[in-house]
């Protein structure tokens, strides 16, 4: 699935969702562009790279899936 990951075909945002203990909450929000699929995930006490790793992961699975 390694084709489906150009940087073009991929948007990342980072959304603030409201007050949390010491700040304010954030999710991170990927979008594949060809398929419009979006995948949002709440920034807790993993790095960045997990999370977007992970989120890479629903992306593919759900592509997956309709293939």
């Amino acid at each position: 699935m390694d084709d489906i990951w150009k940087d073009l075909d991929i948007r990342i945002t980072d959304q603030r969702i409201g007050m949390g203990i010491g700040g304010f909450d954030t999710i991170l929000r990927m979008t594949h562009i060809p398929t419009g699929i979006v995948v949002e995930i709440p920034r807790n006490s993993r790095s960045q790279h997990k999370v977007r790793e992970v989120a890479k992961e629903m992306i593919e699975h759900a592509i997956s899936e309709f293939t």
